[in-house]
């Protein structure tokens, strides 16, 4: 650490000189070799910018010390102490623990990290530091999994204790004494940025300037003065965010598309008349949002959000007959083989009796250069298929709807290459991967939104229930008794192959044991990831045909083939896996009239997983399970937002900044009315901003 020792010394003595830029690399501060910019470069920093918009995760209030003598159970507090005894201790299941002795003028007390042994050979007796951590009760009063910060040896450090302390995310090699010091000598050498904000909209929210944000947001006087400044930043990023998207919206409806679709067309009308059931009001809504898109002069860039089973493809037929009637080709782009193979089933159900050729492309179609014929040569009008539609190799021939179906697994590159394969076509995008309100407002705000709420009618929620490991006997029983009376069962476990690191329970094993045990008698099979592409779309068309009874999978199944006789989803150390997720694979049964069940096995090892699977038994609501999830999760493991730039949000959190968001919206929507150019000499610098943010939408 003796690199970082003299940088605040260095960075005094050079301040008078040539500032550094944001955008200079971290090689440029003094003490930053190659070897530590590789260690930054693993949190993401690169250059000072990246440095000094690393903000603390929290702070520390190390203005006054706790005496141990004074620590009562229940306190969160900094002992500053030596440490005087350590050893690792072995607990059963193959877990230790690191358990120290403190010890300052006043006393002693213990220090307790469970799972984290190694410590032992870094807190060493005679290490000094500060601590901080909750006291509870561990054989006696401890500290349990505290942060630790020991001295380097340069006592008159000021950065590291009496005051106000940043803690940062860290990374192997990086040390909070480290950090702390590097961002002192960036502040203090780095030219004062340029603040984005105009004077007007920081003094009506009681912001700080720029500069001074910066420097309050890492080692500020009091902790409200330090949230205020992150909160500053926050607001920032979201109102450049904001800007962006709605940019992007206003130049989408300015634009003039070369046609305007027939919405009244026979191909539309036979289809409504064919259909044996009546539309939801959601359904409805829908289409009509949809038909008056392309019957405008304006291109149609929507997203459809629905539930799963909610009908959405029923929707998308609509706007497929309508492009049909105007002598255009539709393609719908699915993420999966399985998925593009399903679709095609229920399009040439639908549209080949009104007299449209329906043709599939994918990846193992065995005729594809036949079919790419027919494409090219607008003898084929609705075409569905996987990535081998944004193949140079397939060409339309007048192309005037494109449909994305779960258009989060895709990147914005792949969705714009197959919209420029047309004619100024519309764009529909499709996700039963429920949104939460905040990211429908971020993500896709710059989209026209319809939402599908209901479910069709006769269809029932399905009822969830965890099931305890006395339970699960009666639990096979019934699989069985469902079997007997015709109805299929998914059997979802989290790994493919048993692992020594993970004990969690594997589709491969699991299938053998009950397939001859159990369940011994039922016709059952097994798909995971590492299957060909072959076996699994051929189990999966079997089990679609009710030749399988008991379908063994991993989570392959999430986007899969429409079974209305499945009817029971078992899920295998379900509290591992994401509340959207478990959602969706909750939503693979419950397609048909009979009421269908999930059932979540093992135990939860933490509060969070047990947490999970209780709302997901609470609620059949996607969009509660949604904002349920961003809430526990956050938004940067939230599907879909690493491709639109969300997830690396460096202040803003979506969750506990909705107060903020909802205030960057507003502005957003006055600064745009005042100057929709953004042209302003004041809005400069929110302008690039905005630019950085108008691809999501398209």
């Amino acid at each position: 650490m003796g690199d970082i020792t003299t940088n605040t010394a260095q960075a005094r003595s050079i301040a008078s000189g040539p500032r550094l830029s944001l955008d200079n690399p971290l090689t440029a501060l003094p003490g930053v070799a190659e070897k530590r910019a590789e260690q930054l470069r693993a949190l993401g920093l690169i250059t000072v910018r990246d440095l000094l918009q690393h903000f603390p995760r929290t702070y520390q209030d190390r203005r006054v010390l706790t005496r141990i003598a004074d620590v009562r159970e229940g306190d969160t507090i900094t002992v500053e102490a030596e440490v005087v005894k350590s050893r690792a201790i072995r607990l059963r299941r193959r877990l230790a623990m690191a358990d120290l002795t403190l010890r300052d003028e006043s006393g002693e007390i213990r220090a307790i990290w469970f799972g984290q042994d190694y410590l032992v050979r870094v807190l060493k007796p005679g290490s000094r530091g500060f601590f901080t951590g909750a006291a509870g009760a561990w054989k006696g009063l401890a500290l349990r999994n505290p942060d630790y910060e020991l001295h380097s040896g340069d006592e008159e450090d000021r950065l590291n204790s009496g005051r106000i302390v940043p803690v940062y995310r860290l990374t192997e090699g990086v040390s909070q004494r480290m950090l702390r010091r590097l961002v002192r000598t960036a502040l203090d050498l780095v030219e004062p940025p340029e603040d984005p904000l105009p004077r007007a909209l920081r003094e009506a929210h009681a912001f700080p300037a720029a500069p001074d944000a910066l420097r309050h947001a890492h080692f500020p006087d009091e902790i409200e003065s330090g949230q205020l400044a992150k909160s500053r930043f926050a607001y920032e990023e979201l109102l450049g965010i904001q800007l962006g998207v709605l940019t992007a919206r206003a130049k989408r409806h300015l634009e003039h598309k070369r046609h305007r679709h027939v919405v009244d067309g026979p191909h539309l009308q036979a289809l409504r008349a064919a259909l044996p059931f009546t539309l939801t009001q959601g359904q409805r809504s829908a289409v009509a949002d949809i038909l008056g898109d392309m019957a405008s002069h304006r291109p149609m860039v929507r997203l459809l959000q629905g539930d799963v089973g909610c009908g959405k493809t029923l929707v998308a037929l609509h706007a497929i007959a309508a492009a049909c009637d105007g002598g255009y080709q539709s393609a719908l782009m699915a993420p999966t083989e399985i998925l593009a193979e399903q679709h095609g089933i229920h399009l040439r159900e639908h549209l080949e009796p009104l007299g449209l050729n329906v043709a599939v492309l994918t990846g193992s179609t065995g005729n594809a250069k036949a079919v790419r014929a027919r494409i090219a040569s607008g003898a084929t009008s609705v075409i569905v298929g996987t990535h081998a539609l944004l193949q140079e190799s397939t060409a339309f021939h007048n192309l005037g709807l494109v449909i994305i179906d779960e258009q989060h697994r895709f990147g914005v590159v792949q969705r714009g290459a197959l919209h420029a394969k047309g004619l100024d076509p519309e764009l529909l995008h499709m996700t039963a991967t429920p949104i939460p309100r905040t990211l429908a407002i971020t993500v896709y705000g710059g989209m026209d939104l319809s939402i599908i709420e209901e479910l069709p009618p006769g269809r029932a929620p399905v009822k969830t229930r965890r099931i305890t490991p006395a339970k699960v006997p009666e639990l096979y029983a019934y699989l069985r008794r469902q079997a007997a009376a015709g109805y299929q069962t998914y059997y979802v476990c989290p790994l493919v192959e048993e692992s020594a690191a993970k004990q969690l329970t594997a589709v491969t094993t699991h299938f053998e044991e009950l397939s001859a045990g159990p369940l011994s008698g039922l016709r059952t099979a097994m798909i995971h990831g590492r299957l060909p592409s072959s076996e699994k779309d051929e189990a999966m068309h079997r089990f679609k045909r009710g030749e399988i009874d008991v379908l063994f999978s991993t989570t392959v199944i999430e986007v899969g083939i429409d079974c209305p006789n499945a009817t029971t989803m078992v899920i295998e150390d379900a509290a591992q896996f994401g509340l959207t997720q478990l959602h969706q694979l909750r939503g693979r049964v419950g397609r048909g009239p009979t009421q269908s069940y999930c059932f979540l096995l093992g135990k939860p090892a933490t509060a969070d997983g047990k947490r999970r699977l209780e709302i997901l038994c609470e609620s059949s609501s996607g969009f509660d399970i949604a904002e349920a999830d961003l809430e526990m999760r956050g938004p940067g493991e939230f599907q879909g937002l690493r491709q639109a730039g969300l997830s690396d949000l460096r202040v803003a959190d979506l969750v506990r900044d909705v107060r903020l968001l909802d205030a960057a919206r507003r502005d957003a929507q006055r600064i745009l009315e005042a100057d929709p150019s953004l042209a302003r000499p004041e809005h400069t610098l929110l302008s690039e901003a905005a630019r950085r943010y108008e691809a999501i939408n398209t």
